[in-house]
Formats: C-alpha cells, sequence, structure tokens
C-alpha cells in the first residue's frame, strides 16, 4: 500500500501525463487542418476543445478508485481534488501553448488565476449559503441569503475590477479610450470608462452596470480603426440597455441562489424538492440568456450608423472570429448568432462557401469519461 502522503505526488504527475496525452491526441485533427481554411480549423479545434471538460471530469473521478486500491483508506477530497486538478492545469498551459505558440506563462497564469477566482468565488458563495441555511428558514438564513446575494451582484456587476492592478495601464488603452470619447460624443451619450487588458482572446465587452467598455490586446492588434470603432458603437448599444434588461441579466446570475433552499426544501417536501429547485434555476437562466440573445441581435443592428459601415463591421467580426479560432457556424446558436449569418446581415456575404458546424465529439471526450463511468457503474451494480 502507498502512503497518504505519497499519492497526491503520484496522482499530480499521472495527471499531467494522461491529460497530455489525451489532449494532445485530441487535437490531431486541427493540425491535420493547418494547411486548410481557417474555418475548416476551427471546427477541429472546437471540437478538441470540447474534450478538456471531459478529460479533468474524468481525472477527478478516477482518482477516487485509485486511491481507495492503491492506500486503501477513505481519502480526503482536497487530497484527490488539487493533485488531479493541478496535473491537468499545467498540461494546460503546454497545450494552449501549441494553439498559440506566443502564449507567454505569465498572461496564461494570470488568466487562469482570474477565471479560477471567479469561479470559486461563485461556487464558494453558493456552498457557503447552501451548507450554512437552516431547515427552518429564521432571520440569520435571510441576512446570510441577502449578504450571498450582494457578493453575487459584485461579482457579476464588474465592480472588482476596479480593484485589479494595473488596469488601464496597456499602453494600447488611450486608443480605445479615444475612440469610446468619439462614438460616445457622437451618440450624445454619457462619458464610459474604457480599458484594455491583457488576454489570449481577442475580445471586447461591455459592462452594463459600472458602465464601461474592455477589450483586450489582441483583438486591438487585428482591428483597424474603422472596424474598432464598429466594435465600440456595438458594445455601446449594450450600455444603452433599459433598467428591466439589466434586472433581467443580473437576475439570471442570482438564480444560483435557488439552491441555498435545498435543506428547508428537502426537509419540508422530500428530496424529490431538489428536481423543482433545479427546475427553477434553469427556467430563469433560460429566461435571462433568451433575453440576452435578444440584445445581441439589438446591438448587431446599432453597430452600423450607416450603411457603409456594414461590410466593416463584419470584416471586424471576421477577424476576432479567426484570431480565436472559432467556429463561423455552431451546431446551435450560442450567446451570439453564427458569423457566417452575421456577416450576411451587416451586408457582407463572405467569399468562401458556408462552413459546416464543428463535427461532434472526438473519440478522447469517451475515452476520459469511459473508466470512470464503468467504475461508477460497477459501484451502482455492488450496491444494489
Amino acid at each position: 500500500m502507498l502512503s497518504p502522503a505519497l499519492f497526491p505526488a503520484l496522482l499530480l504527475i499521472a495527471s499531467f501525463l494522461y491529460s497530455c496525452a489525451l489532449m494532445r491526441l485530441a487535437l490531431r485533427p486541427w493540425e491535420q487542418a493547418r494547411d486548410q481554411h481557417w474555418t475548416e480549423r476551427a471546427r477541429w479545434l472546437w471540437q478538441s476543445r470540447k474534450s478538456r471538460a471531459a478529460v479533468v471530469l474524468g481525472i477527478v473521478l478516477v482518482s477516487w478508485p485509485l486511491y481507495l486500491q492503491l492506500v486503501g483508506d477513505d481519502p480526503s477530497l482536497p487530497s484527490l481534488v488539487f493533485p488531479a486538478l493541478g496535473g491537468f492545469m499545467v498540461a494546460q498551459f503546454f497545450i494552449d501553448r501549441r494553439i498559440w505558440p506566443g502564449l507567454s506563462l505569465r498572461l496564461w497564469l494570470m488568466q487562469t488565476f482570474t477565471m479560477f477566482g471567479i469561479a470559486s468565488a461563485l461556487i464558494g458563495t453558493i456552498a457557503w449559503v447552501a451548507a450554512c441555511t437552516s431547515e427552518n428558514l429564521n432571520s440569520t438564513d435571510w441576512l446570510r441569503i441577502g449578504i450571498a446575494a450582494l457578493l453575487l451582484i459584485v461579482l457579476y456587476s464588474g465592480v472588482w475590477l476596479f480593484a485589479i492592478p494595473g488596469r488601464g495601464k496597456n499602453p494600447l488603452t488611450p486608443r480605445l479610450c479615444q475612440m469610446v470619447d468619439s462614438v460616445a460624443a457622437k451618440a450624445g451619450m454619457p462619458p464610459v470608462r474604457a480599458w484594455v487588458a491583457d488576454g489570449v482572446m481577442a475580445n471586447a465587452f461591455a459592462l452594463m452596470y459600472i458602465r464601461s467598455i474592455v477589450a483586450t490586446g489582441p483583438a486591438m492588434r487585428v482591428l483597424d480603426d474603422d472596424e474598432l470603432r464598429t466594435l465600440v458603437q456595438h458594445e455601446m448599444a449594450h450600455l444603452s440597455e433599459s433598467a428591466p434588461v439589466l434586472a433581467a441579466r443580473m437576475l439570471g446570475g442570482l438564480s444560483w441562489l435557488g439552491f441555498a433552499f435545498t435543506r428547508p426544501v428537502v426537509h419540508h417536501i422530500g428530496h424529490g424538492g431538489v428536481f423543482w429547485i433545479f427546475l427553477a434555476v434553469i427556467l430563469v437562466k433560460r429566461f435571462a440568456a433568451n433575453i440576452a440573445k435578444r440584445m445581441e441581435n439589438r446591438a448587431d443592428s446599432m453597430s452600423v450608423t450607416d450603411e457603409s459601415e456594414g461590410p466593416i463591421y463584419a470584416r471586424a467580426l471576421e477577424k476576432l472570429y479567426e484570431a480565436n479560432q472559432m467556429p463561423a457556424m455552431m451546431t446551435k446558436r450560442l450567446l451570439h448568432p453564427h458569423l457566417y449569418d452575421r456577416m450576411i446581415a451587416a451586408g457582407l456575404t463572405p467569399g468562401y462557401p458556408r462552413p459546416a458546424p464543428p463535427p461532434g465529439k472526438h473519440w478522447t471526450f469517451y475515452a476520459a469519461i469511459l473508466p470512470a463511468a464503468l467504475w461508477l457503474g460497477i459501484k451502482l451494480a455492488q450496491n444494489s
């Protein structure tokens, strides 16, 4: 039997090697399409991205039976999750470097820890309030839920971004600020904050609750001034959304608080009540997502001020998708419409046929999930 202290180190190494191997194999179709049009390569890269979620889930789940087999004692959750995730994250850096060869470790760490921090804050807040809420709600429980709601509002509003060191210090920020000021003045809007953030992806987004526009360095570098102006006009349209729309967007984020009522619901209704909590959360999030989709259509229509800007906006979108290697067509619409349709709607028909959507899941997706699924199936069979 292994020592419990030695197992996490071995799991970290095994997770790294396992994740590297599967994610590297998932990239093979993308690498083999190197000489094809960017839309074709993006299709295969999207397929490999779907395998990543299966890899991390698979390695975390498989670590439990490995611990029982090699150590024999009941494991603690941190001794399994942290080494498994650590090995996966190290492997992901090397995979990301294959996709973006110029990616620096500093930039990757900054972006990874930012996303990890946001996810941890969200999950931690919901887990805290769900675990502490009593079976019969009292004033303390309602105060705790109120505090959790306030934390989520801070998280989703973006207010915390003002505390990030170096915000606005990117040398490309003055160019963005000048463009934002020009568009705001022309539209008769009050001043809008703007800054450029370091990032891997070429993107821009509006923070409606703090009236700010943020663009990433790659987006600023691939767009010329005319293209940047149309992108800023798109984001400005989000800043003019009505109060009910902003409330509905925030409601989608606050819907996670439904899980705070898990304990009282189970106490009064039974475990079947958890289904109704899940259903309520899904419905509220679907309602908020539908409004967000309509707002994207609205922003696209307000991205151009005359017909001559339509093709410019279409080229700006295409440059962003190409830089990010995102598919021009998806199997279903996500938040934004399909790029190909957005370009046509803007007045520019792409010079290539309508691309096919990304292919189905790569075999590595199932290879990552299969061991954990088999183990869970065996455990259920033994307990039945």
